[in-house]
């Protein structure tokens, strides 16, 4: 069998990287499996390496978790977390070591500085009296029953959410510049600036004022996804109305004028579906918002910043995540705006930038899970200077694929074990469905072909990164265009590949993976195995368990009776003929675990071969950021289940084909 543990081990993800003088700093996370948790720590290059080739990287600081590096005025700032503790807020002037400077009950998760250092807003959980460890004498389990009177109370990787809102809170940072005086130097007091009914995020403090996102109507019950930007200024918080969006994050060009990454969700105030997210601007002068990019192309996200006159984001591109610039000048066409600046097969996942055009960016590239790169983003014509050499490990060489379907090309890729063959092939499918693959370094598709597995993966139809008509093709018909789709895929890349093994095949996926698995095996019946992992495996119930069960199912599948039934793999169960490995969280509350225990139930009570692996305490994300023991454990069971149905020796593996 593979080494998970030491693929595992290997893996790093890079982000948000901060032009800081002569070098950048940024942020480098790693599992770590002696202590089964991550560690994030600072880590800085030169700007400019010698001789243009990556240089030494140095460690900047040794906490156990440090992120979010910010400088204003005298005052540098970060979010530091102590192993299994949660995240204050530290403080330093100029470059000393600092110190915490919150106490807060569940810790800090942003905060933005104002210009002159002196004031940190910080976005934190409020605990309700008596819950989550503020009284030591009780335990959880004897804490008072929640009356819950709103359709949406919970949300994955959180859990309940009414009773520890995310609030706005105000700390003064102006003592921590001044001399110590005698005795122990108190914590400043922090002051609540804004509570609502429901949670606040992405917080600014830029052009004199300060902002958050929020609900643009308290919680109730019916689903409601516009978001409102609420501004506070001498301490007055007030509402700013952008209209019918569901806004990502935002940004202020000058003092009058927003920039916002938002989607159009409709009059009902619930249609996610595909919706193309874009760059708004918001004018508080006569409380205009217009759209500046396409409605149906260009699905914007990530970050924002204002540079020079254009807003800097990401744009999910069709198997890549882009580093874009958005021109903000008037008369430009909306399909003229956007300026891709980084390459078509990277997946961004930070950068910073400067007036003078200079741009750092973090990504991970077919070659590497993460580096730093910088960018002249005033010469579309230079090529990105790789800063940093963090990935020692031989990455897989991944080959297109291209299949001509009802609905148009599909793209994907193969990746092939090394020897002659032939080879067993995995079809893995993502979740979703409005998400997409890339071909950027991949631990799904390493682990499968350390086992001596060949793997085929796409975008189908419902993917992100090819516009709207793409995305909402499976709107109604939830299985149907995407099955045939990632089938396509799988029949070309084995004919377009004579070391594959077209009698040994399997598939497999996660989330809206796992659910269009469940749907392609009743219908073909050609696969040794398949495994569905944290799926959305009965409609009916999601409705009701899920904390996004309130619009998800419904704006999808609809809601008729019938048509829900003809595109439920519950409801489906009963045609399946493969054996198939169930895998699921038991926190999961995105595809709760029910999903997965009624699946299982009637593949047995159908006399289909089947098996169930249960995740204690991880939710929704295991295969992403869960313990990472755990995700050594998924990894060896995934490989485990694949060596017996693909009948390969023990210790069978290969390395991957270069």
């Amino acid at each position: 069998m593979p080494d998970a543990r030491a693929l595992v081990s290997s893996l790093h993800t890079l982000g948000r990287p901060v032009l800081d003088g002569e070098q950048v700093r940024f942020e480098v996370t790693r599992p770590d499996a002696e202590t089964d948790s991550y560690t994030t720590r600072f880590h800085a290059a030169a700007l400019a390496p010698e001789h243009s080739a990556p240089r030494m990287v140095r460690r900047v600081s040794s906490g156990w978790s440090d992120r979010a590096f910010t400088r204003a005025g005298q005052v540098a700032a970060h979010l530091s977390a102590p192993r299994a503790h949660p995240a204050q807020l530290w403080v330093s002037a100029a470059d000393e070591p600092g110190r915490a400077v919150t106490d807060l009950p569940l810790g800090a998760t942003e905060f933005a500085l104002t210009p002159d250092g002196a004031q940190a807003y910080i976005i934190a959980r409020d605990p309700e009296p008596g819950r989550y460890g503020t009284d030591p004498a009780g335990s959880a389990e004897a804490e008072p029953p929640r009356r819950i009177t709103t359709l949406t109370y919970q949300s994955n990787g959180v859990g309940y959410v009414l009773d520890r809102p995310a609030r706005l809170v105000r700390v003064p940072l102006s003592g921590e510049t001044a001399p110590a005086p005698a005795g122990e130097i108190p914590l400043p007091d922090v002051h609540e600036v804004l509570r609502l009914d429901g949670d606040v995020r992405d917080v600014r403090a830029e052009h004199g004022r300060v902002s958050v996102l929020g609900p643009a109507e308290a919680p109730g019950t019916v689903a409601d996804l516009r978001t409102t930007v609420w501004v506070v200024e001498d301490g007055t918080p007030r509402a700013v109305p952008v209209g019918d969006l569901s806004v990502q994050a935002h940004v202020w060009i000058d003092a009058h004028r927003i920039a916002l990454l938002a989607s159009d969700v409709g009059p009902g105030h619930s249609d996610f579906v595909a919706q193309v997210t874009g760059l708004h601007v918001h004018d508080t002068r006569d409380g205009s918002t217009r759209r500046l990019t396409p409605t149906d192309q260009g699905e914007l996200g990530g970050d924002l910043r204002i540079v020079d006159g254009e807003a800097l984001c990401l744009m999910t591109d069709d198997g890549a995540e882009r580093l874009v610039a958005v021109d903000l000048s008037d008369g430009v066409e909306a399909a003229q705006r956007i300026r891709a600046l980084t390459p078509e097969t990277w997946t961004v996942t930070g950068f910073d930038a400067a007036a003078d055009g200079t741009a750092l960016v973090t990504a991970a590239t077919p070659r590497s899970c993460g580096e730093v790169f910088r960018l002249d983003m005033s010469d579309p014509q230079s090529a990105p200077l790789q800063l940093t050499e963090l990935d020692s490990r031989d990455w897989y060489a991944a080959h297109p694929v291209t299949a001509a379907t009802a609905g148009g090309e599909v793209h994907g890729w193969c990746a092939i074990p090394v020897g002659p063959g032939p080879h067993p092939v995995v079809l893995s499918i993502h979740g979703g469905p409005f998400a997409q693959y890339t071909a950027a370094a991949f631990d799904e598709v390493q682990s499968l072909l350390d086992a001596g597995v060949a793997v085929v993966w796409s975008n189908p139809r419902g993917s992100a990164g090819r516009g709207r008509a793409w995305g909402e093709a499976v709107r109604g018909d939830f299985a149907s265009p995407a099955a045939d789709d990632v089938l396509a895929v799988l029949d070309a890349a084995l004919a377009g590949h004579p070391r594959l093994d077209t009698s040994r095949l399997g598939v497999q996926g996660g989330s809206y993976g796992g659910y269009l698995t469940a749907m392609v095996i009743a219908r073909d019946h050609r696969f040794a195995g398949a495994i569905v992992e944290r799926g959305f495996l009965d409609p009916v119930a999601f409705a009701g368990t899920s904390d996004i069960g309130g619009f998800f199912g419904h704006e999808y599948l609809g809601t008729d009776a019938e048509s829900v039934a003809r595109q439920s793999p519950l409801a489906q169960v009963g045609d399946i003929r493969t054996p198939c490995l169930v895998v699921h969280s038991e926190q999961d509350l995105r595809c709760p675990l029910e999903q997965a225990q009624q699946f299982y139930a009637g593949l047995l009570r159908h006399g289909v071969e089947a098996e169930m692996l249960l995740f204690p305490g991880e939710d929704h994300e295991l295969s992403r950021s869960g313990r990472p023991l755990h995700r050594i454990s998924r990894f060896d069971a995934i490989n485990e289940w694949w060596h017996r149905r693909f009948g390969l020796p023990a210790g069978h593996g290969h390395a991957q084909d270069g």
